[in-house]
C-alpha cells in the first residue's frame, strides 16, 4: 500500500483498474489483480476509521511444503525477493470440503484469509506463526507491512496537528491485544511517540499488524487533510484474529457492501441484547455508530444499532477506506470479512 498527501486526483473517491472480471467461487483467486486508489478525509474535529483497500503485493504463488511455520514457497517470481518483515496471506483453500482428490477425506485445514507477519527467509522458505497451518496447493500473496512513518510520514508530511503532550496533538489508535494504542506526532522531538510513554525513542516504526487498521482521532488545531491510498487490492476473504475489548479491523476491500451481505452475523456473536453481543462500530463522516446482530426477542431479528433495537439496520454501509472498530464482549474466536462482488 502506498499512501499519499493531497494529490490533484485527491477528488476520486474510487478508482478500479481491473484488465479482468472476479470469479464467484470462494475459494478462487480473481481472474486479474484490481489496482486503484481511494482517498480518506482527514477532517479537524472528527474521529476517522481508515482502511486500507489497496496495497503493495511483492509476490504470490501456492504453498509447496508445511513444515510447522515454515513454508516453502513455489512463488511468482520464481526467485522470492527479500520479504522478510512482510505479511502473507492465504487466499485459498486447494480443498473447500476437506475431502476429495486434492487431499485425504477430513485432512484439509482451511487457512484461506488468515494472515501473518514474515519473521525470516532461506531462499523459498519463509517462517510465519499463521493461526492456522495451510494446505500443500493453498494460495498466496506477500505485502508490504506499514508503519506510522509510511502511511503519515516520519515527520509527519501527512499533516496532522502536532504537540508536546498528547493532550495537544491529534491521536492516531492501533487496535492491540483489546486495547487502542495511541500515539502523537510530538512536535518538539519531531517524531512520532506513544502517548502512554511520550518521551521515549521514536515510534515512527510501529507496526500496523496484518488485518488491523487505524483510528485517527483529530482535535481542533491544524486543518482538514485527507490520505490518499494507492496499489493493489488483497484477494480472498479475510480472517482477523479477535481478542476481548476493542480492536481496529481493515477493510480490504474497494467495494462497498452493507451489514447484511457482509456475512459477518455469522462469525460475530449475536444476542437478544446489545450488552450480550459483539458490537460493530462504523463511521460514517466523523460519526461512530455502533451494532449488533440481534437473535430474539422484541424487535424480531437482524442488524440493530445500539440505538434502536426494533428497526433493521442491515442495509447500512460498510464503506471502502473506512476500517471497522470491533468490540468483542461476547467470545468471538474470529472475524471473517467474506470478499465482497459486484453484481
Amino acid at each position: 500500500m502506498t499512501m499519499k498527501l493531497r494529490s490533484p486526483f485527491g477528488w476520486l473517491a474510487l478508482a478500479a483498474l481491473s484488465a479482468g472480471s472476479l470469479q464467484g467461487q470462494e475459494n478462487m483467486l480473481p481472474v486479474s489483480r484490481t489496482a486503484g486508489v481511494v482517498t480518506v478525509d482527514l477532517p479537524i474535529n472528527k474521529s476517522t476509521l481508515v482502511g486500507a483497500p489497496f496495497t503493495t503485493i511483492l509476490a504470490s504463488g501456492t504453498v509447496g511444503a508445511v513444515a510447522g511455520n515454515v513454508l516453502t514457497l513455489v512463488s511468482s517470481p520464481a526467485v522470492l525477493p527479500s520479504v522478510n518483515g512482510a505479511a502473507i496471506k492465504i487466499t485459498s483453500r486447494v480443498d473447500q470440503r476437506g475431502t476429495g482428490t486434492n487431499t485425504a477425506a477430513g485432512s484439509s485445514t482451511n487457512a484461506y484469509g488468515y494472515a501473518a507477519k514474515i519473521t525470516a527467509q532461506t531462499s523459498q522458505d519463509v517462517t510465519a506463526a499463521l493461526t492456522v497451518a495451510p494446505n500443500v496447493g493453498d494460495e498466496f500473496v506477500i505485502y508490504e507491512v506499514e508503519t506510522l512513518s509510511s502511511i503519515f510520514g516520519a515527520t509527519n508530511t501527512v499533516g496532522l496537528d502536532a504537540g508536546t503532550a498528547a493532550a495537544d496533538a491529534d491521536v492516531v489508535y492501533i487496535g492491540v491485544a483489546g486495547e487502542l494504542v495511541g500515539y502523537f506526532y510530538h512536535s518538539g522531538a519531531n517524531v512520532w511517540r506513544a502517548v502512554a510513554t511520550p518521551a521515549e525513542d521514536d515510534a515512527g516504526a510501529t507496526e500496523i499488524a496484518p488485518g488491523a487498521a487505524l483510528l485517527v482521532v483529530r482535535k481542533g488545531g491544524g486543518t482538514d487533510t485527507e490520505i490518499v491510498v494507492t496499489g493493489e487490492q488483497l484477494p480472498g476473504r479475510q480472517v482477523a484474529g479477535v481478542t476481548a475489548g476493542f480492536q481496529v479491523i481493515n477493510n480490504p476491500y474497494s467495494v462497498s457492501t452493507t451489514l447484511a451481505a457482509s456475512g459477518l452475523q455469522s462469525t460475530v456473536t449475536g444476542s437478544t441484547t446489545a450488552a450480550s453481543s459483539d458490537i460493530i462500530y462504523l463511521e460514517d463522516e466523523g460519526v461512530l455508530t455502533g451494532y449488533y446482530y440481534k437473535t430474539g426477542g422484541v424487535g424480531g431479528i437482524g442488524w440493530r444499532s445500539l440505538a434502536d433495537n426494533v428497526n433493521d439496520a442491515g442495509a447500512t454501509l460498510i464503506a471502502p477506506g473506512k476500517a471497522i472498530l470491533f468490540k468483542e464482549q461476547a467470545g468471538t474466536a474470529a472475524f471473517v470479512l467474506q470478499e465482497p462482488f459486484a453484481e
